[in-house]
């Protein structure tokens, strides 16, 4: 259960308006007040306030899990107890103001959790709250948002939660919602270009997106991701707040001595580095198209391939294999080495395709290491690698095009200098993860002195 006294004021219980509204600090209070009559729901020992936040916590590693793994100390330090909704089967854990919530459900325990859930919300008065969602998405997706907020429910009652971050409008947000609804606490939902991928998909869920736009503080990492809700003819606020890098560790791998003896490279050559996974949606058959022009460009070129395992692992290896060691895969590479083999290359490639890509890490921590990049332009990148000073912007998907580029910077090792330390300085001064997350930080902070008061319609049926 969510609330214990039968008693309890109706508005925390059913915290549920039929209008768009915002809830007084008087209404805040009394929700807080009765909060504090259930014996279940008291505090942590050191009474911090909690936020919960649902999207992926590495392991496995990726652009968000990275993000909340290094957001995560920035908001401990702030005085934030840290609950993640973790997506995905595997093993929860807890640390010191952190506890982190996965899927450990046997299947018939989990396709029956939505049930039992329904019946707790019944018993104590948060039934509107879950059932009101149900005809602003498709039932399948209010389902799975039913079974993680049964996943989560129990942990709730020994929070003190003032905020819900959902990350992915899809998938984040509508148990997000339900968790904001059901225990009258502001909503922040961040999107990473669901409207350019999933379009169809979003489009099923327009009352929702449409109840997010009114509802939730929105935020997303680029400009050009903020702007998809245009696209369903929506035009909310949206905060922009980039996602940034650890400066000096990657600074430090470019100072220190060549990692090329570790990592069996030439000394001599002039290493052209693809760092991502080994997936289409990356770009990297563009490389592989590229690859053969730019190795005869210079008897000394060198293409590696770094990253995650992927559909295109086999594809690489064969093209590897016909290329006498000049084309190199490194697969699985651990994440403490990314910085040796950024600091091991002349040219960084990012030919990401498609434009749901927000932003791009690679590009960030390439920057960082003070090498040029060779990037698609395509969804937020172009505001993170500035074309002609930091690197070159090239057409998606144009195999030609980045090859030109790539072979114009190793034949014009001053140039790619110049881009190198220019975008070390655009990083120091736009995505100082220090400066980054503290922002985000205060963000939650700001919002979550804010009361949210229920605005799901009514659900008659």
């Amino acid at each position: 259960m969510l609330w214990s006294d039968a008693d309890q004021d109706t508005a925390c219980a059913n915290p549920i308006s039929i209008r768009w509204t915002v809830a007084t600090s008087e209404r805040r209070e009394a929700c807080r007040r009765s909060a504090a009559r259930d014996p279940a729901m008291t505090t942590t020992a050191d009474a911090r306030d909690t936020i919960l936040i649902i999207g992926n916590y590495p392991p496995p590693y990726g652009g968000v899990p990275r993000h909340l793994e290094e957001l995560t100390p920035t908001l401990v330090a702030a005085g934030w107890n840290v609950l993640v909704l973790s997506p995905g089967i595997g093993t929860s854990f807890q640390r010191p103001y952190l506890t982190v919530i996965r899927e450990s459900r046997g299947f018939v325990r989990r396709r029956c959790s939505p049930l039992q859930l329904l019946l707790r919300a019944r018993r104590f008065g948060y039934m509107q709250a879950v059932l009101g969602f149900r005809r602003m998405m498709p039932s399948r997706a209010w389902w799975r948002a039913m079974t993680r907020f049964a996943l989560i429910e129990p942990t709730l009652r020994s929070q003190r939660i003032r905020l819900v971050a959902a990350y992915n409008v899809l998938f984040g947000a509508p148990v997000g919602a339900m968790v904001s609804e059901t225990l009258g606490v502001p909503l922040v939902v961040s999107n990473f270009g669901e409207a350019y991928s999933h379009r169809a998909l979003m489009e099923a869920h327009r009352p929702f997106l449409e109840y997010l736009t009114q509802t939730a503080t929105l935020t997303s990492l680029s400009r050009h991701c903020a702007q998809s809700y245009r696209l369903f003819g929506l035009s909310p606020s949206v905060e922009v707040i980039p996602y940034g890098t650890h400066i000096e560790r990657f600074a430090a791998a470019a100072r220190g001595p060549s990692p090329r003896s570790r990592l069996r490279l030439n000394p001599e050559s002039r290493v052209v580095l693809f760092l991502g996974r080994l997936a289409p949606d990356m770009g990297l058959e563009t490389v592989l198209d590229a690859a053969p022009n730019i190795l005869a460009s210079s008897p000394e070129a060198c293409v590696l391939i770094a990253g995650a395992t992927g559909p295109l692992r086999t594809t690489v290896e064969r093209a590897a294999a016909q290329t006498r060691n000049r084309l190199r895969l490194a697969v699985d590479v651990p994440e403490r080495d990314l910085p040796a083999y950024l600091a091991a290359s002349d040219v960084v490639m990012v030919p990401t395709l498609g434009p749901r890509a927000c932003g791009s890490l690679a590009a960030l921590e390439a920057m960082a290491t003070a090498r040029p990049v060779v990037a698609a332009r395509v969804g937020g990148i172009p505001e993170i690698v500035v074309d002609g000073e930091t690197g070159i912007l090239v057409p998606p998907g144009d195999p030609q095009a980045l090859e030109a580029a790539v072979v114009r910077l190793l034949t014009d090792p001053a140039t790619a200098r110049t881009m190198g330390r220019r975008g070390a300085e655009r990083v120091k001064t736009h995505f100082d993860i220090s400066r980054t997350n503290s922002a985000i930080e205060r963000l939650f902070r700001r919002v979550a002195t804010t009361q949210h008061l229920g605005t799901v319609p009514r659900d008659h049926t």
